[in-house]
């Protein structure tokens, strides 16, 4: 599928800096999908079943199917989307940018960058 190369690539991901300044210029094309999805939650036991519903170069947006926590903006995700036409899973590290409902949108970053991010939010607390 054409949107897979999106998650292969690290030079892709984007950090929040670069999501504000695209935001800023243009917005990421999208891609409409139905994939399958885990979420795994930064800080929360669990794993969350839900649906990719759009893909960009820059993140994704999601609905939560099954679950005991919707993720809210500034938690830190695990992602594992299930490539089911291609028999392939990958799994990208995320935060969720904003939340509505049982819908979440996500912005890809650098798995070098969780830790980092989650040091900070342990401080700002």
């Amino acid at each position: 599928m054409r949107f897979a190369s999106f998650l292969l690539s690290d030079s892709l991901i984007c950090s929040e800096n670069r999501v504000r300044a695209l935001g800023a210029i243009m917005r990421a094309k999208r891609f409409a999908t139905r994939e399958k999805a885990n979420i795994e939650v930064y800080g929360h036991i669990g794993t969350l079943a839900a649906r990719l519903r759009n893909l960009s170069e820059t993140g994704a947006f999601l609905e939560v199917s099954h679950g005991s926590y919707v993720p809210q903006k500034g938690d830190l995700l695990n992602l594992t989307v299930e490539l089911s036409t291609i028999r392939k899973t990958h799994n990208v590290a995320a935060e969720v940018v904003w939340s509505k409902g049982m819908g979440l949108g996500i912005c890809f970053i650098n798995k070098d960058e969780v830790l980092e991010r989650m040091m900070a939010k342990a401080g700002a607390i």
